[in-house]
């Protein structure tokens, strides 16, 4: 993976989170995570492995959303 930051634009997460169900998730602890996708072969840092794990709720809850809801 690449070791530069992503800057985060506030206006687009914005936008997106009108397509974000507001359900509740239980999170894994940041240090597990990253523990699980080192463990994976993935050679990043705690930022990083944050960030990942951000998206991968965001999944969850668009999948949960398509499949649970009547919308």
């Amino acid at each position: 993976m690449k070791k530069g930051r992503v800057k985060k634009r506030s206006t687009s997460r914005s936008k997106i989170a009108q397509y974000i169900p507001s359900i509740e998730l239980k999170k894994i602890p940041p240090e597990k995570a990253l523990t699980i996708l080192k463990k994976a072969g993935c050679d990043i840092d705690q930022d990083q492995s944050e960030e990942i794990m951000d998206f991968l709720y965001i999944i969850v809850k668009l999948t949960l959303k398509e499949y649970f809801t009547s919308d």
